[in-house]
């Protein structure tokens, strides 16, 4: 990719993984702050996209509304380093290797348990990876001094 078109072309990244990340997890977190059926283990087709059932039993599953808020933020502040990538190195940076080692963690981890965690390689573990690969690759490289 030519030089001048890679900040453009992170900064054009970072935006659309912000956006996607908050059309993905605040109706996550509503679905679950109001036990959407959608989203229950009995039955709910879209338990597969959360850790606990949002039905009777769970009522102090405190996994699920952590994870939604944290991506949400997390969200909220790529589309903030997105102005202004380099002024965000150091969350990006951070950004790039949690999510990197936490792909692998869990990719590990699901593999353990394929028959109840197969999910996790069509949701958690590529949405994390490509997120940490896409700011490996796309990054503006930094000049000496800076």
């Amino acid at each position: 990719m030519d030089d001048h078109r890679r900040p453009r072309a992170f900064a054009t990244f970072l935006r659309v993984y912000g956006v996607l990340l908050l059309v993905i997890f605040v109706p996550l977190l509503i679905g679950f702050i109001v036990r959407t059926p959608l989203l229950a283990e009995a039955g709910g087709p879209l338990n597969w996209m959360i850790w606990n059932d949002v039905g009777s039993g769970h009522e102090h599953a405190h996994v699920p509304p952590m994870l939604f808020t944290v991506y949400i933020v997390w969200g909220v502040f790529l589309l903030r380093a997105a102005r202004d990538p380099l002024a965000h190195r150091s969350f990006l940076s951070f950004t790039m290797w949690a999510n990197a080692a936490h792909a692998l963690l869990m990719a590990a981890q699901a593999t353990t348990d394929l028959d109840r965690y197969w999910s996790k390689f069509l949701n958690d573990v590529p949405v994390i990876l490509i997120l940490a690969l896409g700011i490996l690759f796309l990054r503006p490289p930094v000049e000496p001094g800076v």
